[in-house]
């Protein structure tokens, strides 16, 4: 084993909560002054576009999400909204009790260390923010490489700027998206990380069918 690639949500830090991800949206419809439902169905409509980027930054993928919605709203009002989205993304980032020393302790034994993650634009922007941050070889965001999990572009690429093959790399995640899927397909080693006590967070098609390895918290990674 030479790397560890790691997913960001779900995996070094918790999910938001459904509750948390509804009162975002019912924040964000507030501001923009259009109904909260309509804003909601409209985000999550957009999710693929959004998280390749295609929208090009957190403030379009708002608009965009409004204007599915078949709302219109003041444009003065997406500076605000985007103030509301940082807000709840900051409060989501927060890396979870044994996340530094696991990925310390792994690159204390040489291993080179990666990230994998669907986003939205305010992701990249705040996570130079994080403690474990300047742990990572090289992070990689979905909104920033126009390429999202499950697609394998997006791994090889990952692959490719470790410079390890995929026989040489773990793969740890919740398992959203077909991410796991993914990674074991191109030979990748793969471990689902879900812990038990979680059963309100927030995901995107769930790997629920995963029949793989699993660990419930990133310290068990130094002795799987």
């Amino acid at each position: 084993m030479k790397a560890v690639l790691f997913d960001l949500f779900g995996t070094l830090v918790d999910n938001p909560t459904t509750i948390q991800v509804l009162q975002l949206h019912s924040e964000v419809a507030t501001v923009l002054g259009v109904p909260a439902e309509a804003y909601a169905s409209g985000w999550k409509a957009t999710f693929h576009e959004r998280v390749r980027g295609d929208h090009g930054s957190i403030a379009q993928s708002i608009a965009a999400a409004a204007r599915h919605s078949g709302h219109s709203f003041e444009a003065e009002a997406l500076h605000s909204a985007v103030e509301v989205r940082f807000k709840h993304t900051r409060n989501w980032l927060i890396p979870r009790s044994d996340a530094y020393s696991t990925i310390l302790q792994s690159k204390e034994r040489g291993l080179k260390i990666g990230l994998l993650s669907n986003c939205t634009d305010e992701v990249p922007l705040i996570w130079p923010e994080l403690s474990f941050a300047p742990l990572f070889d090289e992070p990689l965001f979905s909104s920033q490489e126009r390429v999202r999990k499950p697609d394998q572009e997006f791994y090889h690429r990952a692959l490719s700027r470790l410079n390890v093959s995929a026989q040489d790399c773990l793969y740890v995640a919740d398992g959203d998206n077909g991410e796991l899927a993914a990674a074991k397909k191109i030979g990748m080693k793969v471990v689902m990380i879900r812990p038990s006590d979680l059963l309100n967070d927030y995901r995107q098609d769930p790997e629920e069918d995963w029949d793989g390895p699993r660990i419930e918290r990133l310290s068990e990674l130094l002795t799987f």
